[in-house]
């Protein structure tokens, strides 16, 4: 199993004075709308070339709170907006620069990769490199964290820095050319200066840090400075974290230097990324979440346990150790996917299920030392429990608080997180570090019931949930549970409906796999005897007329091909020959092949990562058929 790596979840965006996160304060919520025209931006950028800086800076906090709208990003850049804001990084004004900054790192952090290469090609870059330059002279913070917090007002030279940092982390996490300019332009340096929390203060040094994760992944240029600044950097992974931005600026620190790879393995370094995974991952945030509603609503003066807002900065951080859990978890291949492991020849399917021993090599491929971290950390059992999530009414009374909202999405992202760490662990651990069979096989109905029987309007979730399904099933085939053996037809009900109507292609491939895997141990466990006189049959004749309607329907041919890569494996043994004919297996295929063929000749330009399986199943389709055919035709007159 492969990394699994999605975008990482920013912070929060530019938050003009006035003006709320969804733009609806109330002046600005008047003017949004009007402003999203044509006419609007015009408005906006007479406003940008004012020689009075408060109309500049009330040109971009207009902007910046338009851009919260996603709706409005791609109008912004087809006005060639950012043309005119990134100038404006380097005015006279201050606040100028600051509103400048914060316009541009809502657009960044709002937009589709697109709208990224769009800021590029309208030179964000330039003006942007010049402002962090200016930070290369040594200065001062007029306030650190605490005296704004005490005076509710923030020092426009360090707010600036902070924007412009999170702008740069946006453009450099999904542009090459960003990456260029931050190698050529040495911006490295400038980010390396203010990792000390203690100078600095906490919010100068988190964006630096989470800007450096982002481009020290796979960046020699970048490893290169920051290396011989390591031995510094570890005393923050090593020191008592007494808050959780301290907690959450240490496990960005700690993700930089895996980054870096100067936290291998077999060293000390190694074991206190480890433990401070474990520290990261002990509180429970939904608890947390729930105390801070109960409070809320309790109206009795009790405070909770922790801010709402260091519950979001341990929340990140949560989030952070989980990927990093993830990578850890994960082979050094990245290169290798499902669609190339379990495309295989029909003599490849003809062997069944693969070698026990291959499994367990496979499986205990990790470095001990990775092993042996996670038995001792228990940080399987701590991922599993971040998968909950706070019950309906309490999510419900969240809506209405101020910090609810934004808690509960980051709880969300929370969830999505860990059950991409758990795709990547299920598979490396032995039996007991799992829990068990009992405990895998109840985190598999568990997982499908939060996915698909709680109507869960989160793609994302859905999306993660199946592949942790997928996951957790294809290990508790290979531990060969007894509990999969007595499932019956209508346990399967809520796949086989989700399998046709998600709209989620990845979701449907998995579900389709997931079939295949109970089918082929159904068929792997029973003789021939039993397989035809107790529940598997009806279960594997439900199984395969789900799997073939996928195969000829479905609008997506790679997922068609991954139902027909299913049905090879799941007929390649011969005792199923009796079967193939009472569903009339063959006759369905050979309807359903010149379609596929024809499907192929009309998409093969489009199938990107996909193509060898449709290649690899378009030619064992033809051979299957030839081969299958013959021997299900024996059981025509009986």
């Amino acid at each position: 199993m492969g990394k699994v790596k999605h975008r990482r979840q920013r912070g929060a965006r530019y938050n003009p004075t006035g003006i709320s996160q969804n733009g609806s304060s109330a002046d600005e919520a008047e003017r949004v709308p009007q402003i999203k025209s044509p006419a609007g931006l015009k408005v906006i950028g007479e406003k940008l070339s004012s020689v009075i800086v408060e109309d500049r800076v009330d040109g971009l906090n207009t902007l910046a709170a338009l851009a919260l709208d996603e709706e409005s990003l791609t109008t912004i850049v087809k006005d060639m907006m950012v043309e005119k804001v990134a100038p404006l990084l380097k005015d006279s004004s201050v606040d100028v620069r600051l509103a400048a900054a914060g316009a541009l790192r809502n657009i960044s952090a709002g937009g589709t990769d697109e709208v990224v290469e769009a800021m590029v090609q309208q030179d964000v870059l330039s003006p942007l490199s010049k402002l962090l330059q200016d930070y290369r002279e040594p200065w001062t913070p007029a306030q650190k964290d605490q005296d704004t917090l005490q005076t509710g007002r923030k020092d426009p030279q360090t707010e600036v820095f902070i924007q412009a940092t999170h702008l740069l982390w946006n453009l450099c996490e999904c542009n090459e050319e960003a990456m260029k300019t931050f190698n050529h332009d040495g911006l490295v340096h400038i980010l390396l200066l203010h990792l000390d929390p203690t100078t600095w203060g906490n919010n100068i040094a988190l964006a630096a840090a989470e800007c450096l994760l982002c481009v020290s992944e796979n960046n020699s240029s970048a490893a290169s400075v920051l290396l011989p600044a390591a031995d510094s950097l570890v005393s923050y992974i090593s020191r008592p974290t007494d808050s959780a931005v301290d907690i959450r600026f240490a496990i960005t620190i700690a993700g930089l230097l895996l980054n870096i790879n100067y936290c291998t393995t077999g060293g000390d370094n190694f074991q206190l990324v480890l433990r401070l995974l474990s520290t990261v991952l002990d509180t429970d945030t939904v608890d947390l979440v729930v105390e801070y509603c109960q409070s809320a609503n309790a109206d009795n003066g009790i405070k909770p346990s922790m801010t709402p807002q260091d519950q979001e900065h341990l929340i990140t951080a949560q989030q952070l150790a989980l990927e990093i859990l993830s990578n850890v978890c994960c082979s050094d291949d990245d290169d290798d996917s499902w669609d190339e492991c379990e495309s295989e020849s029909v003599d490849g399917a003809e062997n069944g299920m693969e070698d026990d021993t291959m499994e367990l090599e496979d499986r205990l491929s990790l470095p001990p030392e990775v092993l042996e971290g996670i038995k001792h950390f228990q940080l399987f059992r701590k991922t599993l429990k971040k998968a909950n999530y706070p019950e309906e009414d309490i999510c419900q009374a969240l809506q209405n608080l101020k910090y609810g909202p934004s808690l509960l999405n980051k709880l969300s992202a929370l969830r999505v997180r860990a059950l991409l760490s758990l795709q990547n662990m299920v598979g490396s651990l032995d039996h007991s570090e799992l829990g068990g069979s009992e405990l895998m096989y109840s985190t598999w109905v568990n997982l499908g019931i939060m996915a698909f029987k709680t109507n869960c309007g989160d793609n994302q979730l859905v999306e993660a949930a199946a592949g942790a399904m997928r996951a957790v099933l294809d290990r508790l085939s290979q531990d060969k549970c007894e509990k999969l053996a007595g499932i019956m037809q209508e346990d399967l009900q809520l796949i086989f409906e989700a399998g046709v109507s998600c709209p989620m292609a990845s979701v449907r491939a998995n579900l389709a796999r997931m079939v295949g895997m109970l089918g082929c141990l159904m068929v792997t466990q029973n003789n021939e005897t039993a397989l035809y006189s107790g529940t598997a049959q009806p279960v594997l004749v439900a199984a395969t007329e789900y799997l073939l309607r996928v195969a000829g329907h479905d609008k997506e041919l790679w997922v068609s091909a991954e139902a027909l890569d299913v049905i090879i494996d799941l007929y390649s043994d011969d005792k199923t020959d009796k079967l193939a004919h009472q569903v009339h297996l063959v006759d369905t295929l050979k309807e359903i092949q010149p379609q596929f063929k024809s499907r192929h000749q009309q998409q093969k330009k489009k199938l990107g990562d996909h193509r060898a399986l449709v290649l690899t199943v378009r030619d064992n389709l033809v051979a299957f058929i030839k081969y299958k055919g013959p021997r299900a035709a024996k059981f025509r007159n009986t």
